[in-house]
């Protein structure tokens, strides 16, 4: 009997899914690690404009006010470029989504294909056995028929 002729193909489809699956979940880390960014940025935000405030209630120096507005305007633009890459990350993560779930389709397709093979393999292995038991079975009854006639 022949063997699943596409074993091969689907094994390379596994391990191209398992590929894509560790693409995704590295592009799922950088995500991570850009929102975590982010939200140090907004930290960082929230205690200038904290230091801002009590700078207000006792009392500044235009210079130092100047140097807390500049501060602030740059990590607000910080955090904008934050956000960009994050926009970006997540588009990447979603292309990565539908890479693995088309890639676990292939797979799929092909496991199908060999689900069916099985089946078609176990039905000619049943034939198989159906005929040599009815060639049992028809040589006992002729032998049975002939042992008969042998003893009249």
């Amino acid at each position: 009997m022949e063997r699943f002729r596409f074993e091969q193909l689907l094994r390379i489809k596994t391990q191209f899914e398992e590929i894509k699956k560790s693409e995704l979940a590295k592009q799922n880390q950088i995500l991570k690690e850009y929102i975590a960014r982010k939200l140090e940025l907004e930290k960082n935000m929230n205690k200038v404009k904290e230091d801002l405030k009590t700078l207000c209630m006792n009392g500044f120096s235009p210079q130092q006010l100047k140097l807390y507005s500049q501060f602030l305007a740059v990590l607000k633009k910080r955090r904008d470029v934050q956000n960009q890459l994050i926009y970006y990350q997540q588009l990447r993560v979603e292309e990565k989504k539908k890479e693995v779930i088309e890639s676990m389709i292939e797979k799929k397709k092909f496991e199908k294909l060999k689900e069916k093979y099985l089946l078609n393999l176990m039905n000619e292995i049943k034939q198989l056995e159906n005929k040599e038991l009815d060639r049992v079975m028809s040589y006992k009854i002729y032998k049975g028929i002939g042992d008969k006639s042998g003893r009249d």
